[in-house]
């Protein structure tokens, strides 16, 4: 903002005054918008509401009131196909968290071989070298009663030894302990000796008659387990 002559006076005034406070003299006119009568194209006042000229009604609002309209209806119409890509994107976002939350839910077999699984891997001289590969089953015993007594998990792994070397192996467990290794024989100085002597008797009967009163095989979903366990 700046001081500046009036061109009638001469005194100082400022550069956005509209008249000299001084003389009076307009300094900047008001350009009041002209408006025409949409009948007849005539000039009209414009706080008219009626044309002087043909009589036609005027209606001051109604450009106004269009064109807020049309913005009004452009906002609405880039809004629509925001509103829809996010609600895509949240039923999306739930769906996957449903599937991986009740991928991630185990049932009691499952929970059993997952808990053997976690334990094997602890046993390991290198725990971050365990495998699980592609044979994973449960072996249920029922007693005279019909009654499930025990049960062997049973799963082939793999991991490195304290060499360095990967080895692969067969663990047993009975219920949630480790009896032995299917290669192993069973071993007269380990406290689990009756149950390794078991666990073999009774894994070779099965593999022999199948399916019976006494013993049934449970197969295991072993990408569950792995995926529990992080595992590839």
């Amino acid at each position: 903002m700046a001081m500046i002559p009036c061109p009638d006076c001469g005194q100082e005034v400022s550069d956005k005054a509209k008249k000299c406070i001084h003389c009076g003299k307009i300094l900047i006119e008001e350009i009041i918008p002209k408006k025409f009568c949409a009948e007849c194209g005539q000039e009209i006042p414009s706080e008219t509401q009626e044309c002087p000229f043909c009589g036609c009604p005027v209606e001051p609002e109604k450009v106004e009131n269009t064109t807020i309209a049309k913005v009004s209806d452009k906002i609405t119409k880039h809004k629509k196909p925001i509103i829809i890509i996010t609600v895509i994107i949240i039923i999306a976002i739930i769906a996957s968290l449903i599937v991986n939350f009740t991928g991630s839910l185990l049932n009691e077999d499952e929970q059993l071989a997952y808990q053997n699984a976690v334990e094997m891997k602890s046993m390991m001289k290198d725990p971050d070298s365990f495998k699980l590969y592609d044979e994973m089953f449960l072996l249920k015993h029922y007693d005279e009663n019909g009654e499930n007594d025990f049960t062997y998990t049973i799963f082939k792994y793999g991991g490195a030894n304290g060499y360095g070397a990967i080895t692969t192996d067969e663990a047993i467990f009975k219920d949630g302990e480790f009896i032995m290794n299917y290669a192993d024989e069973a071993d007269e100085d380990d406290a689990n000796y009756v149950d390794q002597l078991f666990a073999k008797v009774h894994i070779a009967g099965y593999m022999l008659t199948g399916d019976d009163d006494t013993m049934k095989m449970i197969d295991i979903d072993i990408e569950k387990i792995k995926n529990k366990m992080g595992l590839e």
